[in-house]
């Protein structure tokens, strides 16, 4: 094989993959839209179909207004006794949180007691009754030498749960109940 032939050959292997990798470029400059940024979806630009009730339909019911919880949000009783305390450190806190109906009673001594509530309410479930996931990755992460330990009755269940910053799940867990511990803890 001569010089001449060694180079057409070798241009015409590396050809193909040249072509496919201008195509693949090409592809991707034009999922951008261009100078003026992303070209808008179709979606963004044709408004969805309005529905109509059929003919003779009456419109649906409007329920009552009540002042109750959030929308979507659980409602929540509770009778909680929340005990805070630093590892190597000697004493704690004790606060305690009535919820009737989602909403905190006078015997509640949490900093906000509304928001602790409305927590409860919202990720209570998952978070002191949902049962270990095996296959959950926690960040190998500290957030502190605090701790909390939450007993009591939550919409009628027991709970007993420890609360700490020692790994990122368990972070997690003390960021939705946040509002139990008030200003107790770093600001995680």
């Amino acid at each position: 094989m001569t010089m001449t032939q060694c180079r057409h050959h070798t241009f015409l292997r590396v050809l193909p993959k040249a072509a496919a990798a201008a195509a693949g470029i090409a592809l991707l400059l034009a999922g951008c839209g261009g100078p003026g940024g992303p070209a808008p979806s179709p979606s963004a630009t044709t408004p969805p179909p309005a529905t109509q009730p059929a003919p003779g339909t009456p419109p649906p019911a409007t329920p009552p207004s009540s002042p109750g919880p959030t929308k979507g949000a659980a409602v929540t009783d509770a009778s909680l006794k929340i005990v805070m305390s630093t590892q190597g450190v000697a004493g704690s806190q004790e606060q305690v949180l009535v919820c009737v109906d989602s909403r905190p009673t006078a015997k509640s001594t949490v900093s906000n007691p509304e928001a602790a509530c409305a927590a409860l309410a919202k990720s209570g479930d998952a978070v002191f009754f949902a049962p270990p996931n095996p296959n959950r990755a926690c960040t190998q992460q500290y957030g502190g030498p605090q701790q909390a330990r939450v007993t009591g009755t939550l919409n009628g269940k027991p709970v007993d749960k420890v609360f700490s910053l020692t790994d990122g799940c368990r972070i997690a867990e003390w960021q939705a109940m946040q509002a139990l511990f008030g200003d107790f803890g770093p600001g995680v």
